[in-house]
């Protein structure tokens, strides 16, 4: 089973034509022999035209496709609890794939300030995202942590019931604070550390490599949220993978290649599970 992974495509945000890149991404894993397609999240600001894309996708390649949602896709025309159930058959968090020899288990995620230094003032840190962060007017039971909570149940469960000797997990957000960007120089001054603590808080949760860590089964985690060149590094012998293409534009340019299709090859990820 040879398995393609990517996320942030973020093709709202880039501009890009959309019937375009869905054909040549279409054409580009047929030549490559790719039997699956996961997306990790982020692929516009919109749910519905996240689902959209995902069908255009679907009517052109040979390749199955599953995606799941990224905190962007989350921002319109879904709601916490539709993002809970089965509302697509693509859709693929919460579920799980077995091979004879893998487990693929996608999930959502989510984050707890975990990897903050004010991860013990999560008032301070939700007052903080209310007021500045993109997904602040998602509406969701309970606090952030509170959400982080039922994702490790969710993927805790689906742990347990593995009966394959390797694990594949796919999710959205950043599952271990060395997959962090470096802290940049800039930040020198106290305002700055705080926007800099504030936004690391919103990134994902250690708890949940924490978690895969006590499952030697778990072989390979797939993360987006984070953009940027970031190389496989290996974790208590999980091996991290970040294949986001990010988002181009004059005062963000986040590309290493001159458009978006070579930054997507250069970013996807291919696994032979054998």
């Amino acid at each position: 089973m040879r398995v393609a992974i990517s996320s942030d495509n973020h093709v709202d945000s880039n501009q890009v034509d959309v019937d375009e890149i869905v054909a040549q991404q279409a054409e580009y894993l047929r030549i490559h022999n790719v039997d699956m397609y996961f997306i990790a999240g982020d692929v516009t600001n919109d749910f519905q035209k996240t689902v959209d894309y995902v069908e255009k996708l679907t009517a052109l390649t040979t390749a199955e496709v599953r995606f799941i949602a990224g905190n962007h896709d989350m921002l319109h025309n879904v709601t916490y609890t539709e993002l809970e159930s089965n509302l697509h058959p693509q859709y693929f968090h919460r579920q799980q794939l077995r091979l004879p020899n893998w487990t693929i288990i996608g999930n959502n995620g989510w984050y707890d300030y975990s990897f903050s230094q004010y991860y013990i003032q999560p008032a301070s840190v939700a007052r903080w995202k209310k007021a500045l962060w993109v997904d602040s007017p998602l509406q969701q039971p309970g606090s952030d942590r509170e959400r982080m909570d039922r994702v490790l149940a969710q993927i805790k469960q689906a742990l347990d019931q593995v009966q394959t000797p390797n694990v594949l997990v796919i999710t959205h957000f950043v599952p271990h604070r060395q997959l962090l960007w470096p802290k940049p120089v800039r930040v020198k001054t106290p305002r700055h550390e705080r926007i800099y603590e504030m936004v690391v808080a919103m990134m994902g949760s250690q708890r949940l490599g924490d978690l895969l860590a006590s499952y030697p089964q778990v072989k390979d985690v797939i993360y987006g949220h984070i953009h940027g060149v970031h190389p496989p590094q290996i974790y208590d012998g999980i091996t991290y993978l970040n294949p986001a293409v990010g988002v181009n534009k004059p005062r963000n340019q986040e590309w290493q290649w001159p458009n978006f299709m070579q930054q997507w090859q250069h970013q996807l990820v291919v696994l032979d599970l054998t």
